[in-house]
């Protein structure tokens, strides 16, 4: 499921903010800048069968293509898209150019894995609007690499996308993002949307081998995947709060939300730049920059959409017993094997949510929310050996059917 995911919006990615350079010739600059970052992005140089731009400075690129060879364990890819066509370019100033209208026809992601594994994924039709990008410079700082790698845009859609792999086929409805910011400094608010992905009962019995998902009634699979986050820039250092979420149709949703603040524009820049040159970070030499991050909070919420009742029937009988006897010593089991924490008080709190959930199955959130930001130093300082008193200065909490 995880791959699956990274694969969607790498593709999403890929017919947005890197799906616009070319090589060589009498290019139009913005051209040219979308060129340089994606080729520092990715260490290839794209190429073109064409560009044109008309009288009204309208471009479009005939047959765009990347391939970039299997190296340092990573996979080989090949993107080809057969035309992009943008409209209504506007220079911003300082290298900040606005398109307008950027639309992309017949997109493909080819990936063949260092062990031989292929799967294709393909994006007939994307858009974007108010699409902007940035030029890094020759020698940028990391801080300006990272702005111009993010090419933001204020809305992005697409149609139909098909992954397939090892024979089988799974779809998506499409796509769909928003961003209402700043695209000078990259604080603003982004959503997005990957609908309707479906993955059908051939591909769900090459995964679930023991046919448990298909006993509790899912065949097949089909779920949403969300992302929301905003981000604050101020003083060269950027604040999020955020949350992803996956949508199980008639299964139930989990949801990931977080918050930092204080986090440094250079190190995110340096995290970039060891990504894009395939190198581990150096955290060590980071340490200090990052001791004054602040965590804020953070939080797993699971809500129920009949699949807990479906799964309690099948977790009592490999226990040897019925779902009645399983759901009324499930509180008491959960505080015995919490007792290790030393903090009473939040094992209690616990095992009565786990037991109500259980009874009456809504939601369940496991939450960190400090009365005041933690410091990563503090994170650091915290003694191993009393986690009931971290606990208690990150402020976890566990509650249910809220």
């Amino acid at each position: 499921m995880k791959t699956i995911t990274k694969t969607f919006l790498i593709v999403c990615l890929a017919t947005t903010a890197l799906a616009l350079p070319a090589r060589a010739g009498e290019e139009p600059k913005v051209v040219g800048i979308l060129l340089a970052n994606w080729e520092k992005q990715l260490k290839v140089k794209p190429a073109y069968e064409s560009v044109d731009q008309d009288s009204s400075g309208a471009i479009k690129i005939s047959k765009l293509t990347v391939n970039k060879a299997a190296e340092a364990g990573g996979p080989a890819f090949t993107i080809a898209i057969d035309q992009i066509d943008l409209v209504n370019i506007a220079d911003q100033g300082d290298g900040l150019y606005d398109i307008g209208s950027a639309k992309f026809t017949g997109t493909k992601f080819d990936v063949t894995g260092v062990e031989g594994q292929a799967f294709s994924v393909s994006i007939p039709e994307a858009s974007a609007e108010d699409l902007f990008v940035r030029a890094a410079g020759d020698t940028p700082k990391p801080e300006d690499a990272l702005l111009a790698s993010m090419n933001l845009a204020k809305k992005t859609t697409s149609g139909k996308i098909t992954l397939t792999v090892m024979g089988q086929t799974i779809t998506a409805d499409g796509y769909e993002t928003s961003w209402d910011g700043d695209p000078k400094t990259g604080a603003g608010t982004f959503s997005g949307k990957i609908g309707n992905i479906v993955i059908p009962e051939s591909t769900m019995a090459m995964v679930d081998t023991g046919g448990m998902l298909k006993q509790l009634g899912y065949g097949s699979l089909a779920f949403d995947f969300a992302v929301n986050y905003k981000l604050d820039v101020a003083d060269d250092k950027l604040g999020v709060d955020g949350s992803f979420a996956y949508v199980g149709r008639n299964m139930g949703t989990m949801k990931v939300a977080f918050g930092a603040g204080g986090v440094p524009l250079a190190v995110i820049g340096e995290l970039k730049k060891a990504q894009a040159d395939g190198k581990q970070p150096d955290f060590t030499a980071m340490l200090p920059e990052l001791q004054a991050v602040t965590v804020t909070g953070a939080s797993l919420r699971f809500e129920d959409a009949s699949i807990t009742k479906k799964l309690l029937p099948m977790l009592a009988a490999m226990q040897g017993m019925d779902e009645a006897a399983l759901v009324n010593n499930a509180g008491a089991q959960v505080q015995m094997g919490l007792m290790a924490l030393n903090n009473p008080e939040f094992a209690t709190k616990v095992s009565g949510a786990v037991a109500a959930f259980l009874k009456e199955p809504k939601s369940i959130t496991v939450a960190l929310k400090p009365a005041a930001p933690v410091m990563v130093q503090e994170l650091m300082s915290l003694n191993p050996a009393d986690p009931g008193a971290a606990i208690t200065k990150l402020g976890i909490t566990v509650t249910s059917n809220d």
